[in-house]
């Protein structure tokens, strides 16, 4: 097999295998900047309740609390800290429950059930499982190899408009590079 043909058969199968993955990131990263985030169309319930509550109880609390309203009980029920580290937080990103102290006795309970988008931007964000990470890593991986065979493929299969080609990709760099600077 020559060169060329095992450029385009690594370029071909791994873009082909990373399409659904290139199509998420590419929409939620537009969705993202657009104004979108974990929250859009998401469904939030919360309430303020008053309650005595032993220091390192609050997860058996939320746990009796969900049950006794007869609302959904996360798929997780392993407590972490929520991202403002003021409250516990049960579930996992398309469906979480939380309490949080407001003060001395006063709480609050909040459930999220959130949208496909905002589950999808989430995911974006590596705020999922680790498995979906290591997707995304090996996507970034890809992206590397699909560029690099790319150029490959452009700059030593196709000669006659090599001089086109340089120009673009060096405007490319140039035009990155100084809007990244005026960015920052």
């Amino acid at each position: 097999m020559n060169k060329n043909k095992l450029f385009r058969q690594i370029h071909i199968y791994i873009s082909l295998f990373f399409l659904p993955l290139a199509f998420l990131y590419a929409i939620t990263g537009f969705a993202y900047i657009a104004g979108f985030d974990g929250e859009s169309g998401a469904k939030i319930q919360s309430y303020k309740i008053q309650a005595v509550i032993q220091e390192g109880a609050e997860t058996d609390f939320l746990i009796d609390f969900l049950k006794k309203n007869n609302l959904k009980l996360p798929s997780s029920l392993e407590p972490k800290l929520n991202k403002e580290g003021n409250g516990i937080e049960l579930g996992t990103i398309n469906y979480t429950s939380s309490i949080i102290k407001i003060d001395k006795n006063n709480y609050e309970i909040i459930t999220k059930d959130r949208s496909l988008l905002g589950n999808m931007i989430l995911l974006h964000k590596d705020k999922g499982m680790w498995y979906f990470s290591v997707l995304g890593l090996a996507f970034a991986l890809a992206m590397v190899i699909l560029y690099v065979s790319g150029l490959l493929i452009t700059i030593i299969a196709i000669r006659k408009d090599r001089g086109k080609q340089i120009a673009v990709l060096s405007a490319g760099f140039i035009i990155t590079l100084i809007i990244a600077y005026l960015s920052v």
